[in-house]
């Protein structure tokens, strides 16, 4: 089944004119994009006028919550500041695989020593 020559031509119209209009917007969304990264730079370098006078609390200890400590924070717009000890944790990952492996090693030694010992008493 043959397309139509109008179809064809029509067809080939629609992206032409799709062609075109993505041509012309490209610039201007990219425009908008510039002047609103303007806006969100100059809004991060002005001072905030709500809370003038109030810095970080200095003598707030960390406070410990699990396997997180909830910290002061250190720069402007912080709330809080969570640390995780991921060398901590990984430490204690590794020494917890290597204390399974070793029971599984000594068990399966006595296993064997087991053996060993009821295939010598069979012997003699």
């Amino acid at each position: 089944m043959a397309a139509r020559p109008s179809n064809v031509k029509a067809m080939k119209g629609l992206a032409a004119g799709l062609l075109v209009s993505l041509a012309w917007s490209a610039p201007l969304l990219a425009q908008e994009r510039d002047r609103s990264l303007q806006r969100i730079g100059l809004a991060l370098q002005q001072q905030s006028p709500i809370a003038r006078g109030i810095g970080p609390v200095e003598s707030a200890s960390p406070i410990r919550l699990g396997i997180f400590t909830l910290v002061s924070p250190a720069l402007r717009g912080e709330i809080v500041r969570v640390s995780v000890p991921i060398g901590e944790l990984v430490t204690q990952a590794f020494k917890g695989v290597a204390a399974a492996n070793l029971k599984r090693q000594e068990a399966a030694a006595r296993l064997r020593a087991e053996a060993a010992v009821k295939q010598f008493a069979k012997q003699h």
